[in-house]
């Protein structure tokens, strides 16, 4: 049993995580309540993990039109705390896997991004995490970077207020029409499957370290997902009506085509499609 720690255990993905990994692992799971990943200094807060096998990095400021009002928080978190756990991970011999986003690329790619495509980011949000990507590059010995996109599960969003998919929910018992965007495309996936690529690439113990795309292996708009989210759940899918991603008012600009491929994670895990990822979710 490999000794695992999760940083941000008790949010979205982190208690994804919890769920595949207790049962064949030694767990410690690490909350905001252990880390304050703002400080200055968190070396005397990594230092109780310094025989660990894995830290996997959960924590992240990921309210992107906070980010876009707080730049120093955002850097601090997303960036500042990165180097200094890559540097940690280094000096323990600790193998890090570290989680990013599809945000990093600025969406004017019609093709699925790959790994190797060169990150162009539009907002402080995507810029603090690429910074962070590169501080682990750079910084860290053996690691995984793991970019996910539009994450959906049980434990919801903490920084957000739960997820697109109860968002939309909600928005169909309250109202009787509302918008969302028919032409930004993006991969929309459930937590559960990154935590299960997680814990194949630890149990295998991959060593083929890098960037990996961890998303779902088909894209589509807003408005498509709006759509299943209601057809799954046996709502009526005319509430919903599409509108332009270019008459949306944003506070952060948002990439527009942020469709990642897959292909490389798959040689470890399979990520299904959006709707399959959908149903499971809808089902637990």
């Amino acid at each position: 049993m490999a000794k695992i720690v999760i940083l941000g255990s008790n949010g979205q993905l982190g208690s994804d995580l919890r769920k595949v990994l207790a049962p064949h692992h030694d767990l410690i799971n690490s909350t905001s309540q252990d880390i304050d990943a703002a400080a200055m200094d968190v070396s005397s807060q990594l230092a109780p993990y310094a025989d660990a096998k894995y830290i996997i990095n959960c924590i992240a400021t990921t309210n992107v039109d906070g980010c876009e009002s707080n730049p120093q928080q955002a850097f601090l978190v997303n960036s500042a705390f990165t180097l200094q756990l890559a540097q940690f991970c280094t000096f323990n011999q600790i193998t890090l896997i570290h989680i990013s986003t599809d945000y990093v690329f600025d969406g004017t790619k019609l093709g699925e991004y790959l790994e190797s495509d060169m990150p162009n980011p539009l907002n402080v949000y995507g810029l603090s995490k690429y910074a962070g990507e590169i501080a682990v590059q750079n910084y860290a010995n053996k690691y995984f970077i793991l970019r996910v996109s539009s994450l959906f599960g049980i434990a919801g969003a903490s920084g957000k207020g739960g997820n697109f998919v109860t968002t939309m929910l909600r928005l169909a018992s309250e109202k009787d029409s509302w918008n969302v965007i028919s032409d930004q495309l993006t991969c929309p996936t459930h937590t559960l499957d990154v935590a299960r690529a997680i814990d194949i690439l630890i149990a295998k113990e991959v060593s083929e370290y890098g960037v990996y795309n961890c998303v779902s292996s088909s894209s589509c708009s807003w408005f498509e997902f709006t759509e299943e989210i209601l057809r799954q759940t046996g709502q009526d899918i005319n509430k919903v009506k599409p509108i332009s991603y270019k008459d949306y008012t944003f506070k952060a600009l948002r990439p527009q085509y942020a469709i990642l491929s897959s292909a490389k994670i798959a040689q470890y895990y399979t990520m299904p499609d959006y709707k399959s990822a959908l149903s499971e979710y809808l089902s637990l």
